[in-house]
Parts: C-alpha cells; sequence; structure tokens
C-alpha cells in the first residue's frame, strides 16, 4: 500500500513539472533614458499560459516601487506577480578535466596517473564519474551603505556593516571514481595527467542544474484564469543605460551659428534590437532611486562602468552631476500614465516625443544597441542668431582682517583668482528651433579651426544662452581697490562694538578692437553695496544660492578655510554689483562703486 501511494505522489510530481508552462523570452521594445543613467524600460513577450501563469526568466534590478506587469490583450490583466529562485538545467561546453569527466559518465576511458616522479599509471575502466554535494551554509559578508550627503550638502563616503548570508556552496570529491574489472577504483583527481575517452564523438557539453531567478506572472481576464497565448510585458525603473549630450557650434557668417546636438548611449543594461528610445531632457525625482525591488532577487545592483558612478567631490559644488539638468528647475514629471478605471487594459502609455510636463523627449525609433555596445546618434541640427559679448567676472574674496589667518599657499590662491580674472569672449546663442537644448559640452568652430569647449547650460525656446569662448585678448581690464573709511564703533549688536569699513573700487575696460562691444562686468563682495557708476546695479545675494546658479562654479570657494566668527552673518551680508556698457573702439571706461561692512576688532 505505502509503495502505491509513493508511486503515485512521483508521478503526480511529474505531472505537475510536465505542467509547468514554458519560459517566455522577453524582449525589449522602448527604452527611455536619463542622464543620470536610469532607464525606463518595456520588454514584451508572447506567453503560453497553463492555468493564468507564465513565466520568465528576464528578470530585471528594478529600482524599488518601479516595476509592473500587463497583458495587452482586452479585459486581460496581470494579478499576481511571483519571484523567486528555481532549478533550471544550463548546457555549458566542458572546459576542464572534471567538466569532461562528468558529461561522460558510463563511457569507457584510460586515465593516467603520475605522481612527481613516479612512472605513469593507466587505468582503464567505465567513468562513473566525480561525487558532488551541494548544501546552503552562513558565510559572513558585509552589507554596503549608501553613498550620499549630509544635511550640510556634503559628500559623505559609503561603508560597509558586517553581516552573515546564506549561500549554496557545491563541493566536489578528491577522487573519480572508475569502474574495473577489479572493482570500483578511485583515482585521486590532483593527480590526473591525461584522460582518454573510448569510441567516437565523446560528450564535449554538460548540463548542470543550477538554481536561476524566475518571475512568474498571473494572467486574468474578468476575474478567470487566462489560457491560450497572450502577449505579456513588464515595465521598469533600472539604472544601466545613460546618455551624454554634446554639441557642436559651427559660427556662420551674418551671426549665425549652426548649432548640432548629438548623443552618446551607454549601454550596459539589455540587447535593444529595433527599439524605439527617448532620451530625456530633465530628470525627475526618483526617491527610492538607491534601493531595490525585492523583485530583483539580489541585495546589491549590478556592475557599471565608471560612467554610472556618481561624481567625485572636487570641493564645495564639485560633487554635483553638471550633465544633470536637475539643476537647472527641472521638476518631477509622472513618465507613465495609468489607464483611467474600466479602460481596457493594452499595456502602460509610454509618452511621445515632445514636451511632457517638465521634461523634453528626443525620440530615436528602430535603435538596435548590444548589452556593452556604446553608440554616438545625431539627435537635432538648427541655425540660429548669436552675438558676442563679453564678460568680466570679477571674484569675491574676504577681507583682509582675514587673511592673517590663513597660509601663504591658499593666500597665493586667492591672488591667483583675482590676478586670473579677464574678460571672457562669450557667444550669447538665440535658441529659435522648437526644441529646449539640454545641458552639455559644446565644443565651437569658426571654420575648421577648434576655438574651444565650454558647457552650453539648459535652454528653453526662445530663451537665450552664453557660451564662453575664450579670454578676449584684445580687452584689456584694470582692477583698484582701496579703504576709504574706518568708523570705530560704528554699530553695538548685544553690547559688541563694531567698525564700519569702507571700500572704494574702480575697474578700468579698454577696447582695443576695432569695433565697439558689450562688456558685462559683476563684482561679487561682502558686505553692503552703497553705489556705483554708469548706472550699475547693486543687488544683496545669498550665498547659499549663489554657489550653485552656476554649474560647477563656486563665488565663495574659499569660505570653508576658516572657522567664521559667530557674529559675521549678524553683521553682514553679501552683494553683486554689476554693469552692461558699451566700449568704443580704442576708448577705455572706468567702472567704480563703494560698499561697506562690519569688522570686530
Amino acid at each position: 500500500m505505502r509503495m502505491r501511494q509513493g508511486v503515485a505522489c512521483l508521478l503526480a510530481s511529474v505531472a505537475a513539472m510536465a505542467a509547468e508552462p514554458p519560459v517566455t523570452a522577453m524582449k525589449v521594445t522602448d527604452v527611455t533614458v536619463f542622464k543620470d543613467g536610469h532607464a525606463l524600460v518595456m520588454a514584451r513577450g508572447e506567453a503560453t499560459l497553463d492555468d493564468g501563469w507564465c513565466r520568465t526568466r528576464n528578470v530585471p534590478a528594478p529600482v524599488l516601487g518601479t516595476f509592473w506587469a500587463f497583458a495587452t490583450a482586452p479585459e486581460a490583466r496581470v494579478d499576481l506577480v511571483r519571484a523567486g529562485l528555481v532549478d533550471a538545467v544550463e548546457t555549458a561546453p566542458c572546459l576542464s578535466f572534471d567538466q569532461m569527466l562528468q558529461a561522460n559518465k558510463g563511457r569507457e576511458a584510460t586515465i593516467v596517473e603520475q605522481f612527481k616522479d613516479a612512472p605513469p599509471i593507466p587505468h582503464t575502466g567505465i567513468l562513473r564519474g566525480i561525487l558532488e554535494h551541494e548544501a546552503d551554509r552562513e558565510a559572513p559578508a558585509s552589507l554596503p551603505t549608501p553613498v550620499g550627503r549630509d544635511r550640510w550638502g556634503r559628500h559623505v563616503e559609503g561603508s560597509s556593516v558586517p553581516e552573515t548570508r546564506e549561500e549554496r556552496v557545491k563541493a566536489l570529491a578528491s577522487f573519480v571514481m572508475l569502474e574495473t574489472k577489479e572493482g570500483l577504483r578511485l583515482i585521486q583527481r590532483d593527480g590526473i595527467r591525461s584522460v582518454t575517452i573510448a569510441g567516437k564523438d565523446p560528450a564535449t557539453a554538460l548540463s548542470e542544474t543550477k538554481r536561476v531567478r524566475e518571475i512568474a506572472m498571473r494572467v486574468s481576464v474578468k476575474g478567470k484564469p487566462a489560457t491560450g497565448k497572450h502577449e505579456v510585458g513588464i515595465v521598469y525603473l533600472q539604472k544601466g543605460i545613460r546618455w551624454i549630450p554634446s554639441y557642436r557650434i559651427e559660427l556662420l557668417d551674418g551671426g549665425k551659428a549652426r548649432v548640432s546636438l548629438s548623443g552618446t548611449l551607454i549601454n550596459e543594461l539589455a540587447d535593444l534590437e529595433n527599439a524605439n528610445v527617448r532620451l530625456v531632457v530633465g530628470v525627475p525625482s526618483f526617491v527610492m532611486k538607491d534601493t531595490l525591488s525585492p523583485l530583483a532577487l539580489r541585495e546589491a545592483g549590478l556592475h557599471l562602468s565608471s560612467y554610472f558612478q556618481p561624481p567625485s567631490p572636487t570641493g564645495r559644488g564639485g560633487g554635483f552631476d553638471y550633465l544633470s539638468n536637475a539643476l537647472m528647475g527641472q521638476q518631477a514629471a509622472q513618465v507613465i500614465d495609468a489607464p483611467p478605471a474600466g479602460a481596457p487594459a493594452g499595456g502602460p502609455d509610454i509618452p511621445a516625443e515632445g514636451q511632457q510636463e517638465d521634461l523634453f523627449l528626443y525620440a530615436l525609433k528602430g535603435l538596435s544597441l548590444k548589452k556593452g555596445e556604446s553608440a554616438a546618434v545625431g539627435i537635432l541640427e538648427v541655425t540660429v542668431p548669436y552675438e558676442d559679448v563679453y564678460v568680466w567676472e570679477v571674484p569675491c574674496l574676504p577681507p583682509m582682517e582675514m587673511w592673517r589667518n590663513i597660509d601663504r599657499n591658499q593666500q597665493q590662491q586667492l591672488m591667483r583668482a583675482l590676478t586670473g580674472a579677464r574678460a571672457m569672449h562669450q557667444l550669447r546663442l538665440t535658441n529659435t528651433g522648437d526644441t529646449p537644448w539640454t545641458t552639455g559640452p559644446a565644443t565651437i568652430f569658426k571654420g575648421a579651426t577648434p576655438l574651444g569647449q565650454q558647457l552650453l547650460t539648459y535652454t528653453s525656446v526662445k530663451n537665450t544662452v552664453d557660451v564662453s569662448v575664450t579670454i578676449a585678448t584684445d580687452l584689456n581690464t584694470k582692477k583698484e581697490e582701496t579703504e576709504t573709511g574706518r568708523v570705530p564703533n560704528a554699530i553695538n549688536i548685544d553690547g559688541n562694538q563694531y567698525a564700519k569699513v569702507t571700500v572704494q573700487g574702480k575697474f578700468t575696460v579698454t577696447n582695443f578692437k576695432d569695433r565697439d562691444v558689450k562688456v558685462t562686468v559683476r563684482r561679487s563682495f561682502l558686505g553692503t553695496g552703497l553705489k556705483a557708476s554708469h548706472g550699475g546695479k547693486i543687488v544683496a545675494s545669498n550665498p547659499l544660492e549663489a554657489s550653485t546658479a552656476e554649474i560647477g562654479v563656486d563665488p565663495y570657494p574659499w569660505w570653508y578655510w576658516w572657522n567664521w566668527p559667530w557674529w559675521w552673518l549678524r553683521a553682514n551680508g553679501f552683494g553683486q554689483v554689476s554693469w552692461d556698457v558699451t566700449v568704443p573702439k580704442g576708448k577705455a571706461v572706468d567702472l567704480e562703486y563703494e560698499f561697506y561692512y562690519y569688522w570686530r576688532p
């Protein structure tokens, strides 16, 4: 009776295995690529359902909360997704003695054994293979903590926390079993020098059972398990594809410039074959981008190249990814719109080319790109008007009273920053096209001659952008600044007396060009502005906003060199004076200004 029950259970198990639906191969059909390396991926495949179930081994590593499954047939929907590890038979070529011996079990073979200086000993018999044992055990490991920034915006290095995790270990016996006339002979594996397998066409591939990741999906129609063939798909957000924009700006006659945008695609996620790819201008906010979904069946993301790593900090403000438009006012936007209640479930709505809330998409149709490949694709070309402008940015320096607290090397850095400030030739481009320009490096040409490479920042349609070219050698600049007054005990704050220090300065711009030029001069300072000649504008500024106003530019790089007095920000502010003037050819213009600050002796 017991034997019959055992046979029945065995037959039921075999029948269940035979009834398992075939594995569905998923093909990536749509990809929306963000510049930070994340991509919204859609993959589809035709599945043969068994009681509503289908399965696939195309298991992604999605960001937490960004995995969706769908069926394209009317009224069909995926109501359950299950992810786990399953046993699967995989066949691979034999690459070692051990694998050849295992693959040819049951065949006659001659094994030559030899140790050190001993003569070789041949053994002939029927191969019985090598004993194997697999077991789960706990092993020490470390859990990495994410890299990020503290509440002050400073870069925080990642660390690791010790832990244990369960892993499957496979062990092989130290001997090979060979059945001879005398009995079962055990031959040490490390003493085998050669193996001769009798007969023709020995097996050169080995099939092994391995644990693989698998996702199972249940499809229902009107609440009942679906049957037959159905197209199913998955949508997920994963890191592994990014695009890097670059511009070629060619200066033409008549105040025109030809702007060409191309994108470099780096694919380390999946094979793309005739896929619809959208390149996104702007970066939505994904709050869980550093956390994997449990459906990934892994604790760490896939290993990616350095192109996908966070930018290295190079001082305050240098740790930002300058190619991300998140700094340029791009806000979060909904990328996939869910269908309204009661609507046919035909799959998620992937946005087409054009404006989507605060995002803009460049569309590339029918793109094929293997995993591990890169490609450069042309995106747009437009001819726009431009004008030459000249900008002199004079850096802000700390008051002289603070210089005594820094070393000689830092003083030299401050002086180099001041003496190196020269008027820059810039191109003011007007975007007269119908698409915005994303942030990216721009190489400027005059004919076949490259003039330099600078950063073109995000520019909306009908807006202007200034792109630096080089130092304006035909514009001579000179700066003078002197203390004109010091009033002791000018103010009293909480019983403390502060002196009022007044500073007067003059900028001289001399035009040696053969034409009149427009010049913009800007000077940041610590204190409060009083007056400026030639209609100069004086504004009070916020240093934190100023440090991120331009990508990678910080007007106060030396701020953290000192332990600033606690009273400094209570008594003083930050300001800027600016001028927009026209300097006639062969002439000079003097721009004068005055400001003050308070100092506690």
